[in-house]
């Protein structure tokens, strides 16, 4: 029986270099965030989450900023979409269906 390869391994084995995890949750639910690089590309620089969103970004820092605020998202947003009277202050973003396990 064979099991399905981490993310970090499925990177490596894919070519790309993984610069950094970010473990973090959407609603409760653990995902991680690779960034990786990838030489070839004109963007070399990305994230790739277990939830299916990813971004690609010219430089490392930038790919390490978007990364960290996806899964960790500011205090006051999640507080925000639990409180109507705050609800108004944050703008809409689509709202993804995670799958149950990361």
């Amino acid at each position: 029986m064979e099991t399905e390869p981490n993310p970090i391994d499925a990177a490596r084995r894919a070519g790309l270099w993984v610069v950094g995890t970010f473990w973090g949750t959407h609603d409760d639910t653990k995902v991680l965030a690779l960034a990786t690089r990838d030489d070839s590309d004109p963007l070399p620089y990305g994230w790739a989450c277990t939830c299916g969103i990813g971004q690609r970004f010219p430089a490392e820092g930038d790919a390490f900023r978007s990364a960290w605020y996806h899964v960790h998202p500011p205090r006051w947003r999640a507080l925000a979409r639990r409180n109507p009277l705050l609800r108004r202050l944050i703008q809409p973003t689509a709202r993804l269906h995670h799958p149950p396990t990361a």
